[in-house]
């Protein structure tokens, strides 16, 4: 394939000085396409700067060292000083290596018309004063953590004598070989198992001795009762009024049968 024909003659260059070039209508063909311009300017210690614009409209701006943008010094205050518009497209910020993306006000305002989406290994929330939560349906999903709802085995061990802390820690175990994030060989998890067993056979002897306690309370409370003047004076009234009950249901059977 032919090489492209360059026309050195639509070129134009010039330096202001030993630290500031403009060249225009350059041939030369880079990674975006023709040059438009480029305005170029150096340090004497070799920090460079660029300004330029390629034929296909992108206009770039390249800086060595640190890229400053200050504005709205003689605005009125709460004004717009720096406004960036994108009329069709995408604004992408990244930070290649090891910095931060920051940005401080005393309010900060986000607003989107569909969904906002916050994407981390971690994401933390603080609030020094308030942190509220206001929509017509709010749900948390996880494994672990205070905002998850009870699991089923924490609401089917409730109110049981099973220690909590021997619970917790089998089902942080357990949820943590779920998620990946250990590696539980099984005889911990049969080590855990009889840990928890062990806890309820413990409590076996206490309830034993509980069920007999009560047992012998009830015992003897019922033969309180009834050797008490109200059971005996029941019996004795019975007896005084034997003959009122004796022909109780007469007159009920029909006759004549």
């Amino acid at each position: 394939m032919a090489e492209r024909k360059q026309n050195w003659y639509q070129r134009f260059a010039k330096w202001f000085g030993p630290s500031l070039y403009l060249e225009a209508g350059s041939p030369k063909m880079g990674l975006g396409g023709l040059n438009a311009f480029t305005l170029f300017s150096s340090t004497k210690r070799g920090k460079k700067f660029s300004l330029g614009m390629k034929e296909s409209g992108l206009v770039s701006l390249n800086a060595d060292a640190a890229l400053e943008i200050i504005a709205g010094e003689e605005n009125d205050d709460g004004g717009e000083d720096i406004l960036i518009h994108s009329r069709n497209g995408t604004i992408d910020i990244k930070v290649n290596k090891n910095g931060d993306v920051r940005i401080h006000g005393s309010n900060v305002l986000v607003t989107a018309e569909a969904a906002i989406d916050l994407d981390a290994r971690v994401v933390r929330i603080r609030g020094d004063d308030e942190i509220s939560l206001d929509a017509p349906y709010i749900h948390s999903r996880g494994k672990r953590g205070n905002l998850v709802p009870k699991s089923f085995l924490a609401q089917a061990s409730f109110g049981s004598f099973i220690g909590a802390d021997v619970l917790s820690g089998f089902a942080d175990q357990a949820a943590n070989l779920a998620a990946g994030l250990g590696d539980l060989p099984i005889s911990d998890l049969a080590d855990q198992a009889n840990t928890a067993l062990s806890g309820i056979q413990d409590q076996l002897p206490g309830m034993e001795d509980q069920l007999k306690n009560a047992g012998s309370e009830f015992a003897k409370q019922a033969e309180e009762f009834a050797s008490s003047d109200a059971v005996t004076g029941l019996g004795d009234a019975l007896k005084a009024n034997s003959g009122a009950f004796a022909n109780f249901g007469q007159g009920l059977v029909p006759t004549g049968l």
